[in-house]
């Protein structure tokens, strides 16, 4: 680098006339400089220069090649400073990469040292070579299926490897399959849906829309009031709900034109509450009186041949009276 310098010399002579002198010098600096400063020593009578250089710093190739050169503090120094300036650079790069991206150059690194599994590389492969398909979204599927895109590979060789498919690689696998399904049914449904409207266009004509815009579905006091009450008209005063299921929700149900309830309160009165049914019978008096009296005592043997003497009259004049009697006994 060459530099011209322009230096004026003042000698100052006590009682003398001044006398100023310049002289023009060119200096060659022997690197690259940013900038230069001088200054004058009046005493010593010196002018001087610095030139600011730029200091290159070492490569790993520069420590290699000027190993033996260099100091051993020096050395470690500059190897300590290279190495944290490429982990710096190594993290940069990862931070504008993608979760994807990420995965990739860690299974590549991985296979590349000799570490990486069967299953690294199919999933190192399908990830290299993502794709999308997508369902609802043409004129065939949209109005059946609702709009989304599937992330899957174009990798077509992972069947190939006798693998467990799961994790990442399953849900890949999944999405492969449900592309080529997604592919057979656009082949299948044909034509017949494409004029279908969809979306914006998918709407419900409505006489409403037409005379009565206005008009809405519930008063807007009940719309915006805070009440807890139910309108339970829509369902009590429809007749295409049975009567059972009215009665659910809570409805009023009439039977002859009473309530359950008033109903209940009617058999109370007829019947009671303790769940026994009254009424008064003769036979079943009589029968009462004649176990008291009578029927519950334990009969005693003179008791049973009084009952059989009074019997007997009973019994030959119930036979004296029956013909088929008196004909077998003729015979």
């Amino acid at each position: 680098m060459t530099t011209k310098i322009l230096a004026l010399l003042a000698l100052l002579s006590v009682g003398v006339v001044s006398a100023v002198y310049a002289e023009t010098s060119t200096v060659e600096v022997p690197f690259d400089s940013h900038g230069q400063s001088c200054w004058y020593d009046e005493l010593a009578v010196e002018f001087h220069c610095t030139w600011q250089g730029v200091v290159e710093k070492f490569t790993m190739e520069d420590l290699k090649e000027f190993r033996d050169l260099l100091d051993e503090t020096v050395y470690n120094e500059e190897l300590e400073r290279l190495q944290e300036e490429a982990l710096a650079e190594i993290e940069a790069e990862k931070s504008i990469l993608s979760p994807t991206e990420l995965k990739i150059q860690t299974l590549e690194d991985r296979l590349d040292r000799g570490v990486g599994t069967v299953q690294d590389s199919v999933l190192y492969h399908l990830l290299k070579e993502l794709d999308t398909c997508t369902q609802g979204m043409d004129k065939q599927t949209a109005p059946f299926q609702s709009a989304r895109e599937i992330t899957k590979s174009s990798f077509d060789k992972w069947t190939y490897n006798h693998i467990e498919y799961k994790g990442e690689i399953g849900y890949i696998v999944k999405a492969i399959e449900e592309c080529k399904a997604q592919n057979t049914l656009l082949k299948v449904v044909g034509a017949g849906y494409e004029n279908m409207p969809t979306g914006a266009d998918d709407h419900q004509f409505s006489l409403m829309d037409i005379y009565t815009p206005d008009v809405q579905a519930v008063p807007f006091d009940k719309l915006k009031s805070t009440t807890t009450e139910i309108d339970k008209s829509a369902i009590c005063d429809n007749r295409q709900f049975a009567d059972t299921q009215k009665a659910q929700f809570g409805c009023e149900i009439l039977y002859d034109g009473l309530t359950a309830d008033q109903i209940k309160r009617q058999n109370e009165v007829m019947f009671g509450t303790d769940g026994v049914i009254n009424y008064h019978s003769e036979a079943l008096d009589r029968y009462m009186t004649f176990m008291q009296e009578y029927g519950n005592k334990y009969a005693t043997t003179e008791d049973k041949h009084n009952q059989a003497l009074i019997a007997e009259p009973i019994r030959d004049e119930m036979f004296e009276d029956n013909l088929f009697y008196e004909r077998h006994n003729e015979d």
